[in-house]
């Protein structure tokens, strides 16, 4: 069964990721190198307000779920959906007194983003692949198609339609989501007690969690601010690009690591996988970590820019650089997941921040030799984090 999930998630991902994907060619021509380096610069404050309007959400409800069943889950759903659109509406009204309106579509986006998520996520825990499948390409192939309408009809802020287009793909696939899913589901009265509860242990799970996220944030996504105050946008392009290209190999980790978690908590409850497999599972995966860099050097750096465009002359070196900085998330994964399932949200903020500490002093050197050297940073901060999470799962009682 595992196994039939996983191809199912794991096609879903890879389907649901080709439409952005083959977006990148499209959007390296029609927005050139220094459009493009705009783009991510906007993307990156895009991460940020997702983390913070989400904050957890999704983790949240899939951890009730296992821990309480499905009786009271709209308790917490509601909760969070409640405090979304409150930050939400203070960063509109925010938008709207200082006259941003590209700012407004990120916050837009960052609601209704953490609104599908969450459908997402009890879709998983129900073990529903095929709804979970269909929802994600859905959302990726009608944001793609309005991304391409709004571009071919538009000659002015490109970068803005993009995030417009964005917008409305997450508002309408949401919508039909959410009706699907209460004619599926009695809706349950809850009193303002027991909302209080739920309020609480949104909080209380996302708390702790919000550090780590952040620290995830600066490590993933803060480089490219600092690159886009201190070098060129152009240089940002190329970095942002091969970033972009490497994602492709997170996409189809994320999926694996989608399908096996329902299957890796039974596990763990049933005492089938012991903390000695983990480490075992952790130690094995670090073999695996050069495989796709060497296969991309492999790769003629003319093909890349075949598909790219002139403009991208270097990007493949990027490409390499950030592939194995995301092979590091295998090994951190199958640590994370193990202590998500013992509630040690608080081991996991601790050594995140720890990790981030060193990136930031990573960051703060590689950034003095030049842009070339700043995705050592990541490497850097990706791997270090690893021994301490060792520790701390062995920690465990």
């Amino acid at each position: 069964m595992i196994l039939k999930d996983s191809v199912i998630y794991l096609i879903g991902e890879i389907v649901a990721k080709i439409f952005p994907f083959l977006l990148l060619p499209y959007l390296s021509r029609k927005l050139g190198v220094n459009g493009f380096g705009e783009l991510s610069y906007y993307q990156t404050i895009l991460s940020l307000l997702i983390i913070i309007i989400s904050f957890s959400q999704e983790g949240a409800v899939t951890r009730y779920f296992y821990f309480y069943g499905k009786r009271s889950i709209n308790l917490i759903l509601f909760s969070g959906y409640a405090y979304a659109l409150l930050i939400g509406s203070v960063g509109l009204l925010f938008c709207y007194f200082f006259h941003s309106e590209i700012l407004a579509y990120l916050i837009l986006i960052s609601i209704f983003q953490t609104f599908l998520t969450v459908q997402l996520c009890i879709k998983q825990c129900q073990k529903k692949a095929i709804s979970y499948t269909l929802i994600q390409i859905g959302s990726a192939l009608l944001t793609t198609l309005l991304t391409v309408l709004f571009l071919e009809f538009s000659h002015s802020d490109l970068v803005g339609k993009r995030f417009l287009a964005l917008f409305l793909g997450n508002l309408i696939i949401f919508i039909l989501v959410y009706f699907s899913y209460f004619r599926e589901h009695r809706r349950k009265s809850f009193n303002i007690a027991e909302y209080q509860k739920g309020f609480l242990y949104f909080l209380g799970f996302g708390i702790p969690l919000a550090f780590h996220q952040i620290s995830m944030f600066i490590k993933g996504q803060l480089d490219r601010v600092f690159i886009y105050n201190k070098f060129t946008e152009s240089e940002l392009g190329l970095y942002a690009m091969g970033a972009q290209i490497a994602l492709v190999l997170a996409v189809i980790i994320q999926a694996i690591n989608k399908a096996a978690i329902p299957y890796f908590y039974e596990a763990l409850k049933q005492k089938k996988i012991t903390l000695q497999k983990v480490h075992q599972l952790t130690l094995l995966s670090l073999l695996l970590i050069p495989i796709p860099s060497i296969i991309m050097w492999a790769i003629p750096e003319e093909f890349v820019i075949f598909v790219l465009g002139e403009q991208f002359w270097g990007t493949k070196y990027y490409i390499i650089m950030f592939l194995i900085a995301t092979m590091f998330s295998v090994p951190y994964l199958i640590l994370v997941n193990y202590l998500f399932f013992y509630g040690k949200n608080k081991w996991i903020s601790l050594c995140s921040i720890l990790s981030t500490i060193l990136y930031l002093g990573g960051l703060s050197i590689f950034m003095q030799f030049g842009v070339e050297y700043v995705p050592f940073a990541s490497i850097l901060g990706a791997g270090i984090i690893l021994p301490f999470l060792y520790v701390m799962t062995s920690r465990v009682k």
